[in-house]
C-alpha cells in the first residue's frame, strides 16, 4: 500500500506528540510490597497498549522479565482470554477502551499472585495470532473492512489527550490510529484535532510505535509493514522524536507538582485549538465514564493548552469561560447556558407554587410534650408557606397548624428535633466568708518618791497621772511623798501608793508585774501590764438549686427591710431584699461540660453604720460572670480579701524614744484583722 506525502506530515506530527509522553525508563524491579507469593525475581507487566492500523490491530503488553502467556478464546461475548503465569501487573488502570473494530476494550486484573490475567473483547470472532517482540507480547487481529469514509475519518487518538491542527478527511484515512493506556502516568504536551478521540492516561509506549517506519508505512496484506516511502521523512521524525524527548525531559527537571484543593480528577494535558465545544464535552465523558447530555443551547468553539490539570477543573474552566453550567443528577452529567439553566429554575417554581396555591390546605393539631406551644409557635411559622398560618393554644399546650400537605411533614420533624425532654441541671453554690482577728496591748507604771538630806527637797509623781496603787503594810516604811485619799500628797502615813511619774498601761490588762522599793527617804514604784487577743470566724452560705437546661434560676434567702417613702404627700412602702441569692443559667454544650451565667450575692444589714431616717445600712457582697465548668468540677468564681493592721504608740516624750530603756516609758497596741470572702460553685448534669 503506497503511503502518500500527507500521511507522511502526519507521521511527523504525531510522532513528535508521542514522544513526549514517552517514558524514557520501563519498571525495572518488582514492588516489594506486591501480592503474597511473588518473588522479587517474577514478571511484571508494565504497560499495555493497544494499536490500531488499517489493516490490522494490536495489543502490546510490555514488562519486566519473561512473559509466559496462555490464550483460550471464549464466545458470548466474544473475548479473548490472556493468562501470564508467574507475572504481575504494575499498571494504573484496569480498564481500557478500544479505538475500533475488532478490539473493544480490554479488561486487566491480577487473577491470582502469581497469574496476571488480561481480557481481550472483541466485537466478533476476529482472527489473531501471538508474537514475541523481545520482551513483549503483541497479539495481532485482522481488521474488518473499513466503515464509510465520512465515518472513518472522525477522529485520532495519541497517548494523553491530543491531537493538533485541522487536517482534510482523506488525511484522517490514511493515517493509523493510536490508543494507549494501562501505564504509570507522565507529563504530556500534545495536540488534539478538532474531532477528538478519547484519551487515556500517560504511560510508555512500545518500541515499535518510536520507530518512524512503523509511522511512515502502512501495513501491507501480509501484515508486515511496508518499505518507507520517503527517506527524508524518516529523518525529520527522527528529529522531532528527538526534540520531544528533550522538552519531556526539560518539564520533569521542572518538578511538576499535582494540582491541590477540590479537584481530584485525574490529570490529563490538552492542547486544542478552535475546537468544537461538543467535543470537549465528548473526551470529558471518555474520562470521567459520566454520562453527558448537552443542551441544545450550547455551542462554539475551544482553544485551550492545560498541562497537567485534573480533568474536572479543566471541565469548570471551560464552563466558566463559555457561559455555562453544570448539573450532576447520578451518572448523567447536563450541561447547558447559565440562561436556560436560570429559566429552568424560575419556571420550575412557578409552577411549584401554582401547584401549591391549587392544593387545599389542611388543619392539623399537635400536642406538644416539653416544649411551650406559644414559644415553638414563632419558630415553626418560618418553615410554612405562604398559605399557611399556625396558632397556640396555652391551655393544652398545643399547636394548630393550617397548612398545604406537602409543608406538614416538614413541619412534624421540626416539631421532634424540637419538642424534648431538656436535661437538668444542679447547681451547688458555697459562699463562705472567713474572718481573723489579733489584739495586742503592753504599757509600763512608773512612779517614785524620795527626799534630800534634812528633808528640804522632794522628788515625786504627780497625782493626777494616778497613784501606784502600793499600800504601807506593818514593818515597811512610808513613802516620803503618799497620794492623799482628796488626791493631794501627805506625809501623814496614809496607805496610799506614791504618784505615778507615768501611767501608760494597757487597757484591759490580761497579766502585770510589778517592784516595788520603799525606804525612810526614798520609794519606787514599776508595774508592767499586758493583754493579747487572738479571734477566728466563718460563716458558711449553701444555696442549692436545679433547672433544666437553658432555663434561670434564682434561690434566696434571708430578709426584707421595709422602707418608708412619701411622694406627693403619698406614703408608700417598699422592701429591699437583704438575702443571700443565687441566679444562674446553665447551658450543657455537646462535650458535657456546663457553660452558666452566673450570679451569686449576699446582702446583709451593716450594724457598725448609723441609720438615715430609720433606714439601715446594707453591706453586700456579690459575683457575676459567666463560666465553662466540667459535670461535678468546682470553680472559685470570686474571692475578696480585706485586711486591715493598726498599732498604735503612746509614749513619753523623748525618754520613750530612747533605744531599749524607751519601752519603759511607753505603750504599744497593735490590732491585726482579716476578711475572706470565697464563691465556689459546682454543677452536675442529673441523670435521665
Amino acid at each position: 500500500m503506497k503511503t502518500t506525502r500527507p500521511a507522511l506530515r502526519y507521521g511527523c506530527l504525531i510522532l513528535a506528540s508521542l514522544a513526549l509522553v514517552a517514558s524514557p525508563v520501563l519498571a525495572q524491579t518488582a514492588d516489594p510490597g506486591g501480592a503474597p507469593g511473588v518473588s522479587a525475581t517474577a514478571a511484571v507487566i508494565s504497560s499495555v497498549a493497544i494499536t490500531q492500523a488499517p489493516e490490522r490491530a494490536a495489543v502490546r503488553v510490555e514488562g519486566e522479565g519473561r512473559l509466559e502467556v496462555h490464550a483460550a478464546r471464549l464466545q458470548s461475548p466474544d473475548r479473548l482470554v490472556l493468562d501470564f503465569a508467574g507475572a504481575r501487573l504494575h499498571v494504573d488502570k484496569t480498564l481500557i477502551p478500544g479505538v475500533s473494530a475488532p478490539v473493544r476494550g480490554v479488561r486487566l486484573g491480577q487473577y491470582r499472585p502469581d497469574i496476571a490475567r488480561i481480557v481481550v473483547d472483541l466485537t466478533s470472532e476476529a482472527p489473531y495470532q501471538i508474537a514475541h517482540d523481545g520482551t513483549a507480547v503483541v497479539i495481532y487481529f485482522e481488521v474488518q473492512p473499513a466503515a464509510p469514509a465520512d465515518a472513518s475519518a472522525k477522529t485520532t487518538t495519541s497517548t494523553t489527550t491530543n491531537v493538533s491542527e485541522i487536517e482534510t478527511k482523506s488525511d484522517a484515512q490514511a493515517r493509523p490510529q493510536f490508543h494507549y493506556a494501562a501505564a504509570a502516568p507522565r507529563s504530556a504536551v500534545a495536540r488534539s484535532p478538532k474531532a477528538l478521540q478519547i484519551p487515556a492516561p500517560h504511560f510508555t509506549l512500545p518500541n515499535e510505535l518510536t520507530q518512524p517506519a512503523f509511522l511512515l508505512a502502512s501495513f501491507g496484506g501480509n501484515g508486515q509493514p511496508a518499505r518507507p516511502a520517503d527517506t527524508s521523512a524518516q529523518q525529520a521524525a527522527q528529529q522531532a522524536i528527538q526534540q520531544a524527548n528533550t522538552a519531556a525531559s526539560t518539564m520533569a527537571a521542572g518538578g511538576v507538582s499535582a494540582p491541590a484543593g477540590k479537584y481530584t480528577g485525574e490529570p490529563i494535558s490538552v492542547n486544542l485549538k478552535d475546537v468544537d465545544l461538543r467535543d470537549f464535552f465528548r473526551l470529558i465523558h471518555e474520562i470521567s465514564g459520566l454520562n453527558v447530555v448537552l443542551d441544545p443551547a450550547v455551542k462554539g468553539t475551544l482553544t485551550i493548552v492545560l498541562d497537567e490539570v485534573p480533568w474536572d477543573q479543566a471541565l469548570d474552566i471551560v464552563l466558566q469561560n463559555n457561559g455555562l453550567d453544570k448539573q450532576l443528577n447520578g451518572n448523567v452529567l447536563r450541561i447547558a447556558t447559565r440562561d436556560t439553566l436560570k429559566k429552568e429554575a424560575e419556571t420550575q417554581r412557578d409552577l411549584e407554587k401554582a401547584q401549591a396555591d391549587a392544593t387545599n390546605p389542611v388543619t392539623v393539631t399537635r400536642v406538644l410534650s416539653y416544649a411551650k406551644a406559644s414559644a415553638l409557635k414563632d419558630t415553626l411559622k418560618k418553615f410554612l408557606s405562604s398559605r399557611g398560618d399556625i396558632l397556640a393554644d396555652d391551655r393544652s399546650n398545643q399547636l394548630i397548624i393550617r397548612d398545604i400537605p406537602q409543608v406538614i411533614p416538614t413541619v412534624d420533624n421540626l416539631i421532634r428535633q424540637l419538642d424534648r425532654k431538656s436535661q437538668q441541671v444542679e447547681i451547688e453554690a458555697r459562699v463562705v466568708a472567713a474572718s481573723r482577728s489579733f489584739a495586742q496591748d503592753i504599757g509600763t507604771e512608773l512612779g517614785f518618791a524620795g527626799t534630800t538630806t534634812g528633808g528640804r527637797s522632794l522628788f515625786s509623781g504627780d497625782p493626777a497621772v494616778g497613784g501606784s496603787g502600793v499600800t504601807t503594810g506593818a514593818g515597811i516604811p512610808p513613802s516620803p511623798v503618799m497620794v492623799s485619799s482628796n488626791g493631794g500628797t501627805s506625809g501623814n502615813g496614809i496607805t496610799t501608793g506614791i504618784p505615778l511619774s507615768t501611767n501608760l498601761s494597757a487597757g484591759t490588762p490580761t497579766s502585770g508585774f510589778g517592784y516595788s522599793f520603799r525606804s525612810p527617804n526614798f520609794a519606787l514604784d514599776f508595774f508592767i501590764t499586758a493583754s493579747e487577743a487572738k479571734g477566728v470566724g466563718k460563716l458558711l452560705s449553701k444555696p442549692r438549686v436545679v433547672t433544666q437546661n437553658n432555663e434561670k434560676a434564682t434561690v434566696k434567702q434571708g430578709t426584707k427591710i421595709p422602707i418608708q417613702t412619701t411622694i406627693n404627700n403619698t406614703i408608700s412602702v417598699q422592701y429591699i431584699d437583704a438575702v443571700l441569692k443565687l441566679e444562674v443559667t446553665p447551658q450543657i454544650t455537646a462535650e458535657g461540660t456546663i457553660f452558666m451565667d452566673v450570679l451569686v450575692e449576699n446582702t446583709q444589714v451593716d450594724t457598725g453604720i448609723p441609720r438615715v431616717q430609720g433606714i439601715p445600712a446594707l453591706d453586700t457582697q456579690s459575683a457575676e460572670t459567666k463560666v465553662l465548668v466540667a459535670d461535678g468540677g468546682t470553680v472559685v468564681i470570686g474571692g475578696i480579701i480585706v485586711s486591715q493592721q493598726t498599732v498604735n504608740i503612746q509614749q513619753v516624750p523623748i525618754a520613750g524614744s530612747l533605744p531599749i530603756i524607751g519601752y519603759l516609758f511607753k505603750r504599744t497596741t497593735v490590732n491585726v484583722q482579716s476578711q475572706e470572702l470565697l464563691f465556689f460553685l459546682t454543677p452536675r448534669i442529673i441523670p435521665g
